[in-house]
């Protein structure tokens, strides 16, 4: 809490720790006159000054990622709020980012490693595929790597730390804020002179206190919910990147569906999706592999399907296996492209956007597991590809690149 004259009249612990200060030598500086740029130099001190920019305007003002120099010398991103009480008193609050600013940092650079590394994958398939055909089983591979592998192994680890963080400091954020309820409260309960009153309840006005009151338990709960949300992206990214390319055991192909599907939410949302699914369906398999064909399959209906389209799964028991079957709304596949569609490089897609490679992994992963997968494709009536598993597959049963 400050005066016009940037003298500090009072101060928690936490601004007191920022200033690198003990008690005795920060009482001695305030009584002494200190102000608070002496005590705290921020790098907008001066004629960027939050105070005095908020009592130009008249109302509270709030400047993000100001630098500071703290008092033992290191450097930390704050966010400053500077609001107007009276004609006397200006409230300042001091937000340490820095934390959050080195994890964003982070996470910018990552993502442009990644985008740098896809692009470089991406031209050296390209360059492969135009010079060597025979190089098909090493492109099957990266194919693979640049859909999803590399996303899942540079990313979702780093992800964990934000929503940790996110998720951890929510609980206290909500003490924090009915602690500080309480003390409005309280001084709402308190005789106050007729000036602060009148002046309080102006700054209540202005600030729709009665609104904040009311709707800060749903803005926690929606901030909460966001956590755990994106916390289950991350976990379904790790259990589809599980590296199961040679190990065979029981697998629940319905449970691998809705992680696909949650996968595929962003691709899948103007589109209307209707399962047609049994509680669970357990077959052996690699269960990495049987889900890339999920993720393949269930990709190209979406891309078909487009907005406002519709797509239907379902899975089900079929004699000593289980069939799958995908089928969209899309304007489905020439009668001329039939014969070619599970071919390596083969796609109906526009330049640019697909390698060809989906429905030829998926093809020889199907058929490694002594599977079969077809088409169904009327004329005008979209799509619908048809995948059967054996409940166990053959032994010992070939390993194609995945």
């Amino acid at each position: 809490l400050l005066d016009h004259e940037h003298r500090v009249h009072h101060h928690n612990a936490a601004w007191r720790a920022l200033t690198g200060l003990r008690p005795r030598a920060l009482r001695l500086a305030l009584d002494g006159g200190a102000r608070c740029h002496e005590l705290l130099p921020l790098a907008v001190c001066g004629e960027g000054c939050v105070m005095g920019q908020a009592l130009a305007a008249g109302r509270p003002t709030r400047i993000d990622e100001v630098v500071a120099r703290r008092g033992d010398g290191e450097e930390v991103t704050l966010i400053v709020t500077a609001t107007p009480i009276d004609d006397r008193w200006v409230m300042e609050s001091y937000r340490d980012v820095t934390a959050e600013g080195r994890v964003q940092r982070k996470y910018q650079a990552l993502l442009e490693r990644e985008r740098q590394d896809r692009a470089a994958l991406e031209r050296a398939v390209a360059e492969r595929t135009r010079q060597l055909t025979a190089a098909q089983e090493q492109l099957i591979v990266q194919e693979k790597m640049s859909s999803l592998g590399r996303l899942v192994a540079g990313i979702a680890h780093e992800l964990n730390n934000p929503i940790n963080f996110v998720s951890g400091n929510v609980g206290f954020l909500d003490e924090y804020f009915q602690s500080l309820l309480g003390l409005v409260f309280l001084y709402e309960a308190a005789p106050l002179p007729p000036e602060v009153r009148a002046a309080a309840e102006d700054f209540k006005r202005d600030s729709d206190h009665d609104f904040l009151v009311k709707d800060w338990a749903r803005l926690l709960r929606s901030i909460r919910a966001g956590a755990e949300r994106t916390a289950q992206i991350v976990a379904d990214l790790k259990t589809y990147s599980q590296p199961q390319v040679g190990a065979i055991g029981e697998c629940d192909l319905v449970a691998g569906l809705e992680v696909t599907l949650h996968l595929l939410q962003s691709v899948l949302a103007e589109i209307t999706v209707e399962l047609d699914l049994p509680p669970s369906l357990v077959i052996r398999c690699r269960g990495g592999q049987v889900q890339q064909v999920m993720m393949n399959l269930l990709g190209n209906a979406a891309h078909a399907a487009g907005a406002g389209g519709w797509i239907r799964v379902g899975a089900h028991p079929d004699g000593d296996g289980a069939r799958l079957t995908v089928r969209d709304s899309g304007p489905g596949i020439p009668e001329a492209a039939r014969g070619q569609i599970f071919d390596p490089f083969f796609t109906t897609k526009e330049p640019g956007q697909g390698t060809g490679l989906g429905l030829a992994i998926s093809a020889r992963i199907v058929r490694s597991h002594g599977g079969r997968i077809e088409l169904t494709s009327p004329p005008g009536e979209g799509a619908e590809f048809t995948v059967w598993l054996p409940r166990d597959p053959p032994s010992p049963a070939p390993t194609p690149p995945a």
